[in-house]
């Protein structure tokens, strides 16, 4: 995937006008690709609804899929920090002897974070697919997913040491493996049209236990 000199600017060196083009255009990018999926949404489109021109769009992005990887950035950012924030919380108000609630609440959060509706979810499995067939996707995607579970993996330790309890994996490869089977267990639940995703015993029960089996006493 080609990239541009502007697309990789971080915010400190972005100018404030740049910064803020950028901001609209991934707002409105969110919106149309939420509407017609990534592969047909068309530039114009997302360009009409920012209040900006072709130019500018590609001044920024040098391409749709370099885009939604900006937005996903932004996205798993915030759920990260929100989530940190959660299992803090949860932490902070466990009583004596309640390991196991706190464990399975804190896995909970952790899926509530990986994808806030079914809407992102569809967006995250329709990029995949893509990644997956376009080579030139596939190291962006990656490098991309990975810092979102490296800081997913950040948060579960610090969770156990406050609770001083162990992984019996390294941490990513509990991250992945948790993450995998929450993404499975959702696609089930849109493909069995359960009307109440999030009171799905996909995600209420079977999860949480997972989070449980892979932790032990002791660090």
């Amino acid at each position: 995937m080609a990239t541009t000199g502007a697309s990789l600017e971080t915010p400190k060196r972005m100018t404030r006008r740049r910064a803020e083009t950028r901001r609209r255009v991934m707002a409105a990018a969110y919106a149309v690709f939420t509407e017609t999926g990534i592969r047909d949404a068309p530039v114009e489109l997302i360009c009409e609804r920012a209040g900006f021109t072709r130019g500018a769009f590609y001044s920024n992005f040098a391409s749709k899929e370099e885009l939604f990887l900006a937005i996903y950035e932004v996205e798993m950012r915030e759920r990260a920090e929100r989530l940190r924030a959660a299992v803090d919380e949860a932490v902070d108000r466990a009583g004596p002897g309640s390991v196991d609630e706190v464990l399975r609440k804190a896995g909970l959060l952790f899926l509530e974070s990986l994808a806030a509706d079914e809407t992102w979810y569809l967006l995250n499995a329709e990029f995949r697919a893509q990644a997956l067939r376009q080579e030139d996707l596939r190291a962006p995607a990656a490098a991309a997913e990975r810092r979102f579970h490296e800081a997913l993996a950040d948060i579960l330790r610090n969770l156990l040491d406050r609770l001083d309890m162990r992984l019996t994996v390294d941490p990513r490869s509990a991250v992945v493996t948790i993450v995998a089977l929450y993404e499975t267990m959702l696609e089930r639940s849109i493909l069995d049209e359960l009307p109440d995703k999030a009171d799905s015993r996909y995600l209420t029960d079977v999860l949480p236990r997972l989070l449980t089996a892979l932790t032990t006493a002791g660090r």
